[in-house]
């Protein structure tokens, strides 16, 4: 497997689909939200200044494998999402109606995620997601490191992570980038791992 790191930010639109559906094979909130929340996420996402990310894209077939995403206000990505009131409407009522217990985790992750960074110079690994079909080849430890060497460059001191307990493959690829657990904590429905890692 050959594969190549690009920013995300520069990602062709036509690409922006696939990061989509990747992302939707994440068991997370977003994901439960729904295909328009996520493919609105990234578009969102791609567009912030402070936000950057990397895709792996491979050599040989051009298909994208997987993403990372960190931002130093994650909140206000997730924020993002509610600025076109009539689309948000429209589609957190589909939400409601359909997902209602997915609405209630929405509202106890925004209040949540909003104590979550502690001090300036941080940033957050928002997202380190890969296809399954190219998962446990070291990937997303690529993917998640990416973010770390960026924001050294950026001149961010440390990063944050937030990994759900049952998921042991993201936990060791955290862990192996050199994040200690500081603590872990119920959020609703998830029970999580809170990580850190100097820069």
């Amino acid at each position: 497997m050959t594969y190549k790191l690009h920013p995300l930010q520069s990602i062709p639109a036509e690409l922006l689909p696939r990061i989509a559906e990747i992302h939707l094979g994440d068991a997370g909130l977003l994901s439960k939200l729904g295909y328009s929340f996520v493919l609105r996420y990234f578009e969102n996402a791609i567009q912030d200044k402070q936000a950057f990310g990397f895709y792996a894209q491979s050599e040989e077939t051009a298909e994208v494998m997987g993403f990372s995403l960190a931002s130093p206000e994650p909140s206000s990505l997730t924020s993002k999402l509610t600025e076109d009131k009539a689309w948000f409407i429209r589609n957190i009522f589909k939400v409601i109606f359909t997902r209602p217990w997915a609405f209630l985790q929405m509202v106890i992750s925004s209040i949540t995620i909003r104590g979550q960074m502690y001090e300036p110079n941080t940033i957050e690994c928002v997202y380190f997601t890969v296809d399954p079909k190219f998962r446990g080849q070291g990937l997303g430890r690529a993917l998640q490191k990416a973010l770390m060497d960026e924001g050294r460059k950026r001149g961010y001191k440390k990063i944050y992570a937030s990994v759900e307990t049952w998921n042991t493959a993201s936990l060791k690829a955290t862990q192996a980038n050199g994040f200690k657990i500081i603590k872990t904590f119920r959020e609703g429905l998830y029970h999580r791992h809170r990580l850190e890692s100097e820069l």
